[in-house]
């Protein structure tokens, strides 16, 4: 990580500059009642161009999507393309996915009072490929075809999940052979230990994860060419590709397999694990 402020994106919807008054003042309130009906608020600050709501998560989605275009992490033109913002929130990612063209952009989320704020700004700035989803990572395959999607974004989620190796597994099943995963997560910025700590200290998080951890449970889970960025203190993304080989242990994963039956030896035996594995011992 360096010291340089990260990049910041612009959110690309706006109201109309002649959208009557009445109406932003009928769209100012119901995003007041939408803010006050969750527990903890509105999620991300949004612009609506007459005026602005601040968010529990400010503009923090703006830096992520900055990064992310910045490092060339995903497409510009996402056109013909189906996606999924997994813990969309608000849905200010799902909103900036929209306008780069995809034929769907699922909004995800478990919590139904965060799901209303992102179905809301849809409808409000008359997103079409935007279809809301309220259910939790590990039944979203009972809303998601396999292997249908392109891109999965998976922001602010991973170290809520009690079970972070069933929910990568399931989200790989999502896409397609070669389709990308962007992960952003809190993350202890420790490059030569892969541990998750229980998070005792953060309210409501299971887990903080070191970089390294997050690059192994991936590739354990079946991504590769996985890279790891921390874009500031404690933060981080990742990026992996769906691979076709089968994941290599499978004893005790919460998920029903054919066969149990290893794809790698197990050993602790340095001759004949692979140097990557040596190197963590």
């Amino acid at each position: 990580m360096t010291d340089t402020k990260p990049p910041r994106a612009t959110l690309p919807h706006r109201l109309a500059p002649d959208t009557p008054p009445e109406r932003i003042d009928e769209i100012r309130r119901r995003v007041d009642e939408l803010d006050s009906s969750a527990q903890y608020g509105w999620g991300h600050s949004i612009d609506f161009g007459p005026f602005s709501k601040e968010g529990l998560l400010a503009e923090g989605y703006l830096t992520i999507a900055g990064c992310l275009d910045d490092w060339g992490w995903w497409p510009e033109d996402l056109t013909g393309t189906r996606v999924a913002d997994v813990g969309c929130f608000t849905g200010g990612l799902s909103l900036y996915l929209s306008a780069r063209n995809p034929s769907a952009v699922y909004a995800v989320d478990e919590v139904p009072a965060h799901l209303a704020q992102c179905a809301y700004l849809a409808e409000v700035f008359e997103i079409k490929n935007i279809t809301p989803i309220e259910t939790s990572v590990y039944s979203l395959n009972d809303h998601i075809e396999p292997t249908s999607l392109d891109l999965i974004l998976l922001s602010g989620v991973l170290y809520h999940l009690s079970d972070m190796l069933v929910g990568l597994h399931l989200l790989r099943t999502l896409l397609k052979p070669g389709g990308t995963l962007i992960i952003e997560s809190n993350a202890v910025d420790d490059p030569d230990h892969s541990y998750a700590n229980f998070g005792r200290f953060y309210a409501g998080m299971w887990w903080q994860p070191t970089g390294l951890c997050i690059q192994d449970m991936c590739e354990f889970m079946g991504f590769e060419k996985t890279e790891v960025r921390f874009y500031q203190e404690q933060r981080c993304l990742v990026r992996g590709r769906r691979s076709e080989q089968e994941i290599p242990f499978k004893r005790g994963l919460n998920w029903h397999f054919d066969s149990l039956e290893d794809a790698r030896v197990r050993t602790m035996d340095p001759s004949i694990m692979r140097p990557a594995d040596q190197r963590r011992m």
